[in-house]
């Protein structure tokens, strides 16, 4: 509630409304779907202890705009490392790239540059064509870089988010979260030490035309050192920002400002306070880097196989510690979609609580034969569920990991898997079974929303 009231007060101190929630609850014949009106999403951590500051509606799914930029460079950075790429490989712009929406370099039909002025120009101009370009030189397809990058994302602890271009144009099924971009941030920080003072670049030149960094924070706080902005109309004004003064470190993400100067003022506050509390000492541990050293030929054209999940960026060391990314909770809902088209769509968790907004009167979602078979429940009356999910793997894994974390609480109780197709689509729930009484179900549930893990409750199919 204090939280709350702060955004509020900052709302109203910078022009931006508070997020409102409202949640519809039918725990016995339908699914429980949570509705945020509003964009608003804050989350900022001291970066030195991994503890959260700030927090607000930090793991509903937004828009990414142009932060999805940041995944981009992040596979960038890391094919660098690998010896596949260098800051001298020459990046072609195909007719595909050349028409990408601006903002972008705006060069003809097979121009080459070398790719550190394609990373310069993602991070300054933000530019569009290069996105494509990168992405095309780098997995022969723009939609198979996408798959790349939400694979990426789901070894990086990133559970919620979902790519569909390198860009960060709009589609309705890319979304992520305030807590999944402080995450990348924080690996961007931790894996390339030695390309992450490229976020700091405040101008570009190309063609003797010189370009000025959109994250103006480098210019107007101190201390600033990147990363990233974005905006498109569905997302509003993001931006995911790192300080450092003296000993401390804090990086922030802003999600829906009404204009740039807005979410930046909004971010100086957020991060104002930030260094007040943060702690000069740093004791956060980061993640496993992922990357292999072994050299191979410079582009790849398809995405590797899947990995095991990796853990959270940040440990649950010291004491207080909240981790950046943890198990998305079910009870989520998206920023309002784009005008031209009133349906979000999104294959993560969340997404049944996304589908049931798809119309006033959807079809309800059908049930179908899988490959292979779930494990039977127990005789039950109820069920807990615990997310949807694009595959039965991915749910499997979800499932795996909350009895890990939940301990004796999740005992003698199956995990299954429930496949349901909506429209084209396959998702897999995923949910624990064995509860015969609502209230056994319930006091579960409520357990778990203790452990940061959202369910609900649901009679048994």
């Amino acid at each position: 509630m204090a939280l709350r009231a702060q955004w509020r007060r900052t709302g109203r101190r910078f022009g931006i409304s508070a997020v409102a929630l409202a949640v519809a609850v039918n725990t016995l014949a339908a699914p429980v779907y949570a509705q945020v009106s509003g964009r608003h999403a804050v989350l900022v951590i001291d970066a030195n202890t991994g503890r959260i500051i700030t927090q607000s509606s930090a793991d509903d799914l937004r828009y990414p705009a142009s932060l999805a930029k940041l995944m981009t460079l992040y596979i960038v950075f890391e094919l660098i490392e690998q010896g596949r790429l260098s800051y001298r490989t020459k990046i072609r712009f195909s007719a595909n790239a050349v028409a990408a929406q601006p903002s972008k370099l705006d060069v003809e039909e097979g121009t080459e540059i070398s790719l550190i002025d394609a990373i310069k120009a993602l991070i300054t101009k933000s530019c569009n064509d290069v996105a494509v370009a990168v992405a095309e030189h780098i997995a022969g397809s723009e939609a198979r870089f996408a798959q790349m990058m939400t694979q990426k994302a789901r070894q990086l602890g990133m559970h919620a988010t979902i790519y569909r271009n390198a860009s960060g144009l709009p589609d309705p099924e890319q979304v992520t979260t305030a807590r999944d971009m402080l995450t990348l941030a924080l690996r961007l920080q931790d894996d390339f030490p030695q390309h992450y003072p490229l976020f700091a670049t405040r101008t570009f030149t190309y063609n003797g035309v010189t370009y000025r960094n959109h994250n103006t924070m480098l210019f107007s706080y101190e201390g600033s050192d990147g990363l990233k902005t974005g905006y498109t109309r569905a997302s509003g004004f993001n931006l995911v920002a790192s300080v450092r003064r003296g000993r401390k470190h804090v990086v922030g993400a802003v999600f829906g400002g009404a204009t740039a100067s807005l979410r930046n003022a909004a971010m100086r506050t957020y991060l104002n306070i930030g260094l007040m509390k943060a702690s000069n000492e740093k004791t956060r541990r980061p993640a496993p880097r992922l990357i292999a050293q072994a050299k191979g030929p410079p582009p790849i054209v398809a995405a590797p196989a899947p990995q095991p999940a990796q853990r959270p960026v940040l440990q649950a060391s010291p004491p207080r510690v909240v981790e950046i990314a943890r198990v998305r909770p079910v009870l989520v809902a998206g920023a309002p979609p784009p005008p031209h088209n009133p349906t979000l769509h999104a294959s993560t968790d969340g997404i049944e609580a996304l589908l049931a907004r798809a119309a006033p009167n959807p079809a309800p979602p059908q049930p179908i034969a899988t490959g292979s078979a779930p494990a039977r429940p127990l005789p039950s009356a109820f069920q807990i569920q615990v997310g949807a999910f694009q595959s039965q793997t991915e749910a499997e894994r979800q499932l795996a990991s909350i009895r890990q974390r939940a301990g004796a609480l999740l005992t003698n109780r199956s995990a299954v898997t429930h496949a349901f197709k909506h429209g084209d689509k396959v998702f897999y729930r995923a949910r624990y079974a064995g509860f015969e009484a609502q209230a056994a179900a319930t006091g579960a549930c409520t357990e778990l929303k203790r452990l940061s893990i959202d369910c609900l409750v649901m009679k048994a199919e």
